[in-house]
């Protein structure tokens, strides 16, 4: 176990939670997750040595540092580290046997959560990873500082999303929030047609003004791979290096990423919001069930990428250097 000096790592309380349980079931295993994180392998590889301390920022579930863990032959030690003791405590439960490994919490300030640095100390880390977590986070200049402060000298920080914007990135390459806003979009209509969901029409408008913030915050707007570009650069970090990859995502693999009840919240909270009822819970289920097949069917008929079988979507890298 790495050493840490007064800052101390942390062990669950309670257990998992519902959603992270579904949340690692639904992606663990799936081709789309484990592709993106192969090309994270293949750039980590090359920069780390033999005991050298990664950090995983935004390790959720842990199914990112199970992956590294399963793909790394060098010898390192790796600190888990998140903002939600009920996924972060799936990752426990899955790794808390295997040695080199702590955990850490970044604790709420105020409004806003604790820095890397706060949490792990400055100059700690020789590399910080976050895999498909950092489209997620609302002020990147205070993040990437924190980070950039808990490396060492010629440290590395490498982040990867399927959900950044890229000028020249072909239309009919998607992203995650694009699905969304699609399913978003056909559920609505849905209500608004569908007999069966009639119901929740009277006063859908408003409630989709009203709800838009819950929205945001589980699927925030996307960002362009320049502006993550031009704040590592205000922070501090030297030679920015971009790369993409196209990966295939099954239709029953992202079928069952979007059932996932916390991933419906935030798809669509005009049903129930936070705190729906059973009943609504099971309609915004069938709504979200029958949006997602349309979105297949549509993509099938109109997207030349696409096959019968899968649609192709785009992982963003970018690997910043600490001079």
């Amino acid at each position: 176990m790495a050493m840490i000096d007064k800052y101390k790592s942390w062990k669950p309380n309670k257990p998992s939670s519902l959603g992270a349980n579904m949340y690692h079931e639904a992606v663990v295993n799936t081709s789309w997750y484990n592709n993106n994180l192969k090309k994270l392998v293949e750039i980590v590889k090359i920069k780390i040595n033999k005991d050298s301390i990664i950090v995983d920022f935004g390790a959720g579930t842990g199914i990112s540092a199970l992956f590294l863990l399963q793909h790394l032959k060098q010898k390192f030690n790796m600190f888990l580290v998140d903002n939600s003791p009920s996924w972060l405590s799936k990752a426990y439960e899955i790794l808390k046997d295997r040695s080199r490994l702590d955990f850490f919490i970044l604790e709420k300030k105020d409004k806003n959560y604790a820095t890397l640095a706060d949490t792990i100390g400055e100059n700690k880390a020789d590399m910080v990873i976050s895999a498909n977590t950092i489209h997620l986070i609302p002020n990147l200049e205070i993040t990437f500082k924190g980070i950039y402060n808990a490396l060492k000298h010629k440290g590395y920080f490498i982040m990867q999303s399927g959900n950044i914007l890229r000028k020249k990135r072909d239309h009919d390459t998607l992203m995650i929030d694009q699905t969304v806003e699609e399913v978003h979009e056909l559920a609505l209509n849905i209500i608004r047609k569908n007999k069966d969901f009639i119901k929740y029409s009277n006063g859908l408008e408003k409630r989709i003004k009203e709800e838009e913030k819950q929205r945001k915050l589980i699927f925030p707007e996307p960002r362009s791979v320049n502006h993550y570009k031009t704040t590592l650069k205000q922070v501090g970090f030297k030679r920015i290096k971009i790369e993409t990859k196209l990966i295939k995502v099954k239709y029953h693999d992202w079928l069952n990423f979007l059932t996932i009840k916390r991933i419906q919240a935030g798809i669509l909270p005009e049903i129930g919001g936070r705190t729906p009822t059973i009943e609504q819970e099971k309609d915004r289920h069938k709504l979200i069930i029958l949006a997602i097949k349309q979105l297949f069917k549509n993509i099938k008929k109109n997207n030349h990428l696409a096959s019968n079988n899968n649609f192709l979507a785009e992982w963003i890298y970018i690997t910043a250097y600490k001079n």
